[in-house]
């Protein structure tokens, strides 16, 4: 399996939310990268820490998150997607361009960098609709 066949069967995973494929194809010691400024934005080391973002941040959304990607550009280490990313807090929606920035070694997530197009269109969404701390 080539690295761009990898992650198009992963975002195929994440569609159908099928969390045991995207565990066990994610290294135990991979490093995600969220850019912003909002509630889960930063660094997560570890699968468990990647995992624990993915879900802090669905129950943010109230599970209100879609994606949906649409150009590839791969080499032997790393796949480049840009995404639309379609979310919301109650009726409040967002939706906004971001490139993931994957780096695959024998068949499993080992990095991963999260690039919104517009950081601070997000970060100001979120600062809007999310209750002050």
């Amino acid at each position: 399996m080539t690295n761009l066949e990898f992650v198009r069967d992963a975002y195929e995973a994440m569609a159908r939310m099928d969390i045991d494929w995207m565990y066990s194809h994610t290294s135990p010691e991979v490093r995600f990268r969220q850019g912003g400024r909002f509630p889960t934005a930063g660094v997560y080391e570890g699968r468990d820490a990647m995992f624990g973002h993915l879900m802090d941040f669905m129950t943010m959304v109230g599970g209100q998150f879609s994606i949906e990607a649409r150009d590839f550009l791969a080499s032997e280490e790393r796949v480049a997607a840009v995404i639309t990313v379609t979310t919301g807090v109650g009726d409040e929606q967002l939706h906004f361009d971001e490139i993931h920035v994957w780096k695959v070694t024998d068949g499993v997530l080992v990095e991963m960098d999260a690039i919104p197009f517009d950081p601070y269109a997000v970060d100001e969404f979120f600062a809007r609709v999310l209750p002050a701390h």
